[in-house]
């Protein structure tokens, strides 16, 4: 059934029963239901009431999220240049980051994975109080600037604050705004029913975001985050033994200064500032079960999601005995491989659901990484380098689709901050934690393992997560 039209939606009255017509849906603030599954009374009514001023704020936000329709993106035009300018933000950030296993320790990789999420809270509150091209300048100019200096870092204490600290801190200021600038320009709806939100005695419909649509955007910008992990890694590798380490970093520093310049002249935002009440962060959200879950699991996935990335170079040498100047492109080999995770995912989850999806491909990485150490030759490592790449980059990039379905979208920037500030610690800790592994066994059985039993476990939690959510393990969440 298709959605009324904007100028009758404030003239729907409420069914005396406090049920939705037959066919279309109802949402509560975690979850989507048939229609058929009704609120029995009242007094349901009333605690839905109250679950929706607790998890989502006022209805006032409710209505203003539905007044957003009468300002529609443009789906293109200056959106595809703002588009280009995400996907710069994106090689910059991650592309810079995945390349620290080639001249860095584990701590200072994981600090700039981490840092690359952390500022995700802060860097949401002040776009979505329109402090854009200030924050994302400074952002910019110290990445570039912590790059290059680390050339005249000497002592390990350098490396931690200049390439740890303050390089991360700058990733994440520089991708905080990716995703949310993106969704200015881009907002296709796929009208798959109608929300209706009690509020008092009148009803909101409220036009949601499908995780399908945070997908797709995510697709688009997130391959500057493969592109950059690919290349990036390649470029250092070649320029360390030309060039030796302090130009390097140089060089390096100066193509961030130019990818950010074009960045930083091709975003723009579209829609007005906005001040949700509440600061930084919304803890009422945890309220909602599904959403909570959400967050734990993302959590644990990510303390052995990166697990294989990190270590699959050096498992090569050592396990496999394979040339230390191949088994390094075995990391890029699984990035550019997680440009397969990022679009088929994308794809995949409008058809199947997104936790349906997501929940397919942490299975298939859990399997990949419980396989990898036992591996010992080098067609064998390169699959390994595919599959796991492939699998872990639909994670990765699908990270922020499901909150989407957890809530209301009013409050969805808020909402995600809080979730990659949360999920950035699994990131800061997840590696170190396989590093100490490993040097106390002399061997990468025992960190395939651990990495993979957390992401089965991540992989279960994403279950509870559908289920909490619909009541069901089957059919498509």
């Amino acid at each position: 059934m298709s959605p009324p039209s904007p100028s009758s939606s404030h003239d729907l009255e409420a069914p005396e029963s406090g049920m939705a017509t037959p066919g279309e849906w109802s949402i509560e603030p975690t979850l989507r239901v048939p229609s058929e599954e009704r609120l029995g009374d009242k007094e349901a009514n009333d605690r839905l009431g109250k679950e929706l001023e607790a998890v989502d704020g006022s209805p006032k936000i409710l209505a203003a999220a539905a007044e957003q329709d009468d300002n529609p993106p443009p789906e293109g035009g200056r959106g595809w240049w703002v588009l280009l300018g995400s996907f710069c933000l994106t090689f910059s950030t991650f592309g810079l980051v995945n390349s620290w296993a080639t001249y860095s320790s584990a701590w200072i990789g994981s600090i700039q994975y981490s840092f690359c999420l952390m500022p995700g809270l802060l860097s949401g509150r002040l776009f979505d109080l329109g402090y854009l091209h200030i924050p994302l300048a400074v952002a910019s100019a110290v990445l570039s600037l912590a790059t290059i200096l680390v050339a005249e870092c000497t002592e390990y204490w350098h490396f931690l604050i200049t390439q740890g600290f303050v390089t991360g801190i700058a990733n994440g200021f520089v991708f905080g705004p990716a995703m949310p600038i993106v969704s200015h320009w881009f907002r296709k709806r796929r009208s798959t029913g109608i929300g209706i939100v009690a509020a008092g005695t009148k009803v909101f419909p409220v036009n949601e975001f499908r995780a399908s649509l945070i997908s797709m955007i995510s697709v688009l910008f997130y391959q500057g985050a493969a592109v950059g992990g690919t290349v990036m890694p390649i470029v250092v590798r070649q320029l360390i033994p030309v060039v030796g380490r302090k130009w390097t970093m140089r060089i390096v520093g100066l193509i961030i200064l130019a990818v950010q310049g074009v960045a930083n002249l091709l975003v723009a935002r579209r829609l007005p500032a906005t001040n949700h009440p509440g600061g930084l962060t919304n803890p009422r959200a945890f309220k909602s079960i599904p959403y909570s879950l959400y967050v734990l699991g993302s959590f644990v996935g990510f303390l052995g999601m990166y697990t294989p990335l990190t270590f699959i170079d050096v498992s090569g040498i050592t396990t496999a005995h394979l040339n230390p100047d191949f088994s390094f492109y075995l990391v890029s080999i699984a990035n550019a491989a997680s440009l397969i995770g990022r679009v088929g995912g994308g794809l995949c989850s409008d058809r199947f659901g997104v936790l349906n999806v997501l929940v397919g491909f942490n299975s298939a990485a859990a399997v990949t990484t419980f396989v990898w150490p036992a591996v010992k030759s080098k067609g064998g490592l390169v699959a390994i380098a595919v599959t796991y790449g492939a699998a872990s980059g639909a994670f990765v990039g699908l990270l922020a689709a499901p909150v989407a379905h957890l809530g209301d979208t009013a409050d969805i920037g808020r909402r995600t901050g809080m979730m990659f500030t949360i999920v950035s610690i699994g990131s800061l800790i997840g590696p170190p934690i396989s590093g100490a592994i490993y040097a106390a066994n002399d061997g990468f059985m025992q960190v395939g393992i651990y990495a993979g039993c957390t992401i089965v476990i991540c992989a279960a939690i994403l279950m509870m997560v559908k289920i909490s959510a619909v009541g069901t393990w089957r059919g498509k969440f």
